[in-house]
């Protein structure tokens, strides 16, 4: 177990044996840090490291925040073997050429190589035309559930398929996305994922862009100030892992689903039980030109710019947290305003 503290605890914990303690510093001289013989960081970079409990006042991603005044703050909640739910909407995204193999393969791989083997993969497909559906066919693997749709439903559809078919055939504790040209990072990510969601609502991912000269991670304090963000990572499906209970379903008919879906998943979670992890665990494929929803313009492109404002204006009529409302009106009028310069990108 690690726990992070500061200058203002660490004289009221009497041993450092049990724990690996990694000691976060402002201002201290080296002198001082040296005297505390702890791994010692500054707290610029202590928003990059992983603890297992936080007793200081610094952004950390942690499992638990804590003072060091609470009674058994020591005390983590209990594992468990949670089974996952990983959806993957696809439209003809067997091609590309990553690290010798197709997007989707890299897609699949990194799921079905995961070292944490407790879930079930949802393969939405939605009508291709290429050898995407041939190949998911290849992977003998009964922890795979294929679907073909009957007709377009684009990415928010096809998770809504995933979403009802889990619910009405699976047992299950948690929702995964993945975007079939992108892949997880590394084949422990599900084990890191479910030792750190300790049946909280919600976690969110940090994501690496592949073919883009950034990394990005979802790494904000409170939840609150997520939706708060004006950034095109945010709102995506994949940057988070959903408890089975908190799940609501997407637009449909539409190429911009997330924004709003993630407003909607917002107002219905507890801001104190979403875990927000900075390690980076998702691999985005800026690569895809080809076949990228975000990417490709066309009339249809235009129509859902304005499909997504009207939901956006449905949505703050029935909101819960309506703190969120100024933030969501003032996104309205952004749409709006870069819709008629001609400037208007998806998030």
């Amino acid at each position: 177990m690690k726990v992070a503290i500061d200058k203002n605890c660490i004289k009221k914990i009497k041993d450092f044996k049990e724990f690996e303690y990694i000691y976060i510093y402002d201002d201290e001289t080296i002198q001082e840090l040296f005297k505390t013989n702890l791994h010692c960081i500054n707290k610029r970079a202590a928003k990059d490291i992983d603890v297992d409990i936080n007793l200081t006042n610094y952004e950390i991603s942690s499992i638990k925040k804590a003072d060091i005044n609470d009674e058994n703050w020591k005390q983590l909640p209990k594992t468990k073997e949670n089974t996952f739910v990983i959806i993957v909407p696809n439209y003809n995204n067997d091609h590309g050429d990553y690290n010798g193999k197709t997007f989707l393969r890299n897609c699949l791989d990194s799921i079905l190589n995961q070292t944490y083997r407790n879930f079930y993969l949802i393969f939405v497909d939605d009508l291709s035309t290429d050898t995407s559906v041939e190949t998911i066919k290849s992977y003998k693997d009964e922890r795979i559930h294929l679907i073909k749709n009957k007709r377009k439903r684009y990415n928010g559809g096809s998770r809504n398929v995933g979403i009802e078919y889990a619910i009405d055939n699976l047992d299950f504790d948690y929702f995964c996305f993945l975007d079939s040209d992108d892949w997880w990072k590394d084949n422990t990510i599900l084990d890191f994922i479910n030792k750190r969601i300790y049946n909280n609502e919600m976690m969110t991912l940090g994501c690496e862009g592949i073919g883009v000269p950034y990394r990005h991670y979802n790494d904000v304090e409170c939840y609150e100030d997520l939706y708060a963000l004006n950034n095109k990572l945010w709102c995506t499906a994949w940057s988070k892992v959903i408890r089975k209970d908190k799940i609501v379903y997407f637009e449909e008919s539409t190429l911009m689903e997330d924004r709003v879906w993630t407003y909607k998943l917002a107002d219905n979670l507890d801001f104190d039980k979403v875990v927000n992890s900075n390690k980076l665990c998702y691999c985005w494929n800026r690569t895809n030109i080809d076949n990228s929803v975000s990417l490709v313009r066309s009339e249809f492109w235009d129509a859902c710019a304005w499909c997504h404002i009207g939901h956006q204006l449905q949505l703050i009529t029935q909101m819960k947290h309506k703190e969120m409302i100024p933030k969501i009106q003032e996104r309205i009028n952004q749409c709006i305003d870069k819709i008629n310069r001609g400037i208007y990108q998806q998030y």
